[in-house]
């Protein structure tokens, strides 16, 4: 019996010793052909080796540590007749030959028969480099070029070898299948038992689910509270008129004061402590339950702990957090719980998988002819080399790590020409024979456009500017002037791009929705790259152009209608398009022409102010005149006249003190009217079964 020995099978695996190579020498190169390599980005590499068996037996050697991944991939097979073979090996105890395993194929037939063997092994990972070369006045001439870089340590010569590389979704793992596996049985007596332990015990969330990891609790005074608190009265008497009582062209002047109603504790300023908390959860994943609690003996407890809960959700939305990750529960009185809110990690079963929003694929790319790689050494292999459909564009990326919030990017815009996705690389553009720049891409999917900047010329600027606002979208509760509503939260981004150029150009705008908002305004054209949208921008030579984006997420607040951003709020819905309720909008226009009647009293006693202050400084100056004339010589009718003046400002004085006074009168009369109409209002969702949910509740 001829026993053909196979040692070299196996040493293609990264890392091994010098040794390894040395035990190799004994197998010549016909016994086991290496005809194909295939390297991927996961850390494993393909082998194809043909061998020739002779009587029926064929010998391998494999190293000890390399043994399960070579047990969990080989596949052998006669080549001629495609039959699975079976393949004999020692256990994990039996003993090895210097850290190796002896295997045998075994073929019961007689003669010579051709064997394929296949199997996968750790490997270092091919790394993709690619060269971009543009062509042309507008450099819509493309052409694209891959090279990939594999390395050799598997400590043998690869010659005339069918080099491929190539990704996929593809899982890899480690996994014990030498060893041998018992299975422990319970041993089982006839005896009766008469103590049996109890079950491991452990907390049931509200929602159904497991209660998951505290990652904060913030104290009620540490919560974000709102201009329009719902604790929080104004106080519209003539001495503390608000400087927005009516709103737009009627404002006066005055200062607006604020009450807080007995044991309630004024809000700081928490910026800091907030934007720390977004930090924290913007780095985490996966949604986080936001808990609010009433205090003991405060009255409205659902409604109190729903607000805090509400209250922290919009300020860590205004700090970044994706919306879609924050969920909130009014938990009311809770004994022994303090007012305040807990931030609680929610449950959610770890799924492996791509981030959010990347590219799924696979790539294939294979020599067209044999290469030969020594051992120790790497090699470049071309995978690509094809005309692309593309042409140079700009770029504006503000919201990338190494992005730019002033000037567009230079960017190579080309359309993948392959059946295969192009990985992640650094990629170097030249130009009419001259280096131009370089560039790292992102996964581009087959047929996929990608837009890769690649030089910062300065030569599209751009102006940035962002601001906030909310309109009401729906109506829940109305009880003791706190309007309870669901708002939309919008933020717009306006950008005005400016072109240096001397040539017309296209400039595309990168800006990414988070979860949980909505694109309410943009350019109609755009692309989508991963979770951003691409906008494109057609921009004149010396031109300049605005564009504006808007995003709005549903948010719930508690609003004063008692103060002049309630106000505002309320008069804003009542005007609009929506459809809302006759319980609200009858009595709550009338109390807004109170309102609108109050600013105009408040309005008119400070213009009156304004007219006493300025009587009184004129007469000021009149009385050092007339003393200053006294006893002067022919200055008895300048004297007169002078008196006279100071008489018709004194009765000027009183006249508008005591229209003062009358209208201040009037001014609490309808604050008495307004309040009371405020107090006597309410107002409850009419709830249908397609009603949809009240957003963070």
């Amino acid at each position: 019996m001829r026993t053909t020995a196979l040692t070299a099978l196996f040493l293609l695996v990264s890392g091994l010793t010098a040794a390894c190579g040395t035990y190799a020498s004994h197998v010549e190169a016909d016994d086991a052909a290496l005809g194909r390599v295939v390297v991927y980005r996961n850390g494993i590499a393909y082998y194809e080796r043909t061998a020739q068996v002779h009587d029926g037996v064929l010998a391998l050697t494999v190293p000890g540590d390399k043994i399960n991944d070579f047990l969990k991939s080989l596949t052998v097979k006669d080549a001629r007749t495609g039959e699975t073979l079976p393949v004999a090996f020692p256990t994990s105890g039996a003993s090895t030959t210097d850290g190796k395993v002896e295997m045998e194929v075994q073929i019961h037939k007689p003669g010579v028969h051709d064997v394929v063997l296949t199997y996968i092994t750790e490997s270092p990972a091919w790394k993709p480099s690619y060269r971009v070369m543009v062509s042309g006045d507008d450099g819509r001439d493309v052409k694209i070029q891959g090279w990939a870089i594999v390395d050799n340590t598997s400590g043998e010569k690869w010659e005339n070898v069918r080099v491929g590389v190539g990704s996929s979704s593809a899982l890899s793992f480690r996994y014990d299948l030498r060893s041998v596996r018992t299975v422990y049985r319970e041993t089982l007596k006839g005896e009766e038992r008469f103590a049996v332990a109890p079950p491991t015990g452990g907390s049931v969330y509200g929602t159904g689910g497991s209660e998951g990891q505290v990652i904060a609790a913030v104290d009620s005074n540490m919560i974000p509270s709102p201009d329009d608190d719902a604790d929080a009265a104004y106080d519209f008497s003539t001495d503390e008129v608000t400087g927005r009582l009516a709103g737009g062209d009627r404002a006066s002047k005055g200062d607006t004061k604020r009450r807080t109603t007995p044991g309630a504790t004024p809000p700081p300023t928490p910026a800091p402590q907030v934007a720390k908390l977004a930090e924290q959860l913007n780095r985490g994943t996966g949604k986080v339950i936001i808990e609010g609690y009433a205090a003991e003996g405060e009255r409205d407890a659902e409604l109190r702990s729903s607000d805090r809960a509400n209250w922290l959700r919009n300020a860590l939305i205004n700090e970044g957090v994706a919306p879609a990750r924050l969920e909130v529960v009014a938990k009311g009185k809770v004994a022994g719980q303090s007012a305040g809110v807990r931030l609680v990690q929610a449950d959610a079963a770890a799924t492996p998988g791509l981030a959010d929003g990347a590219p799924i694929g696979e790539s294939h790319f294979q020599s067209n002819t044999p290469v030969t790689v020594d051992k120790g050494t790497s090699a470049m292999i071309a995978i690509l080399d094809d005309a692309a459909d593309g042409n140079v564009v700009y770029l504006y990326d503000a919201e990338s790590t190494r992005g730019n919030e002033r000037y567009a990017f230079k960017a190579i815009r080309f359309k993948n020409p392959t059946e295969s996705t192009l990985e992640t690389g650094p990629m170097t553009v030249y130009g009419d024979g001259r280096f131009i720049g370089e560039g790292l891409s992102e996964p581009i999917p087959p047929h996929a456009t990608a837009v890769v900047p690649f030089a910062l010329d300065r030569e599209v600027v751009v102006d940035r500017e962002g601001t906030t606002g909310d309109r009401i979208a729906r109506l829940l509760t109305l009880q003791r002037g706190i309007l309870r509503t669901e708002v939309q939260h919008a933020r717009t981004t306006k950008l005005k791009l400016t072109s240096l150029l001397h040539k017309d150009t296209v400039v595309f705008v990168r800006h990414t929705v988070r979860k949980g908002w909505k694109l309410v305004k943009s350019p109609e054209t755009y692309e989508q790259s991963g979770e951003a949208h691409l906008f494109r921008i057609a921009l004149k030579a010396g031109a300049t152009t605005t564009l504006e984006i808007e995003e709005a997420t549903p948010l719930v607040k508690a609003i004063n209608v008692r103060s002049p951003d309630g106000i505002a709020l309320v008069r804003a819905y009542l005007a609009g398009d929506a459809e809302v309720d006759a319980r609200f909008a009858e009595p709550m226009k009338k109390l807004l022409g109170i309102y609108t009647e109050m600013a105009d009293i408040a309005q008119n006693i400070e213009g009156a102010r304004e007219r006493v202050a300025e009587f009184r400084t004129r007469m000021s100056e009149l009385q050092g005149q007339i003393v200053s004339l006294d006893g002067v010589r022919g200055g008895n009718g300048l004297l007169k006249h002078l008196q006279q003046k100071l008489r018709e400002m004194s009765d000027r004085v009183q006249k508008d003190t005591i229209a003062i006074v009358d209208m201040q009168q009037q001014l609490m009369l309808a604050r008495v009217r307004f309040q009371d109409g405020i107090s006597e209002l309410s107002f409850e969702e009419r709830r249908t079964a397609s009603a949809a949910p009240t957003p963070g509740t």
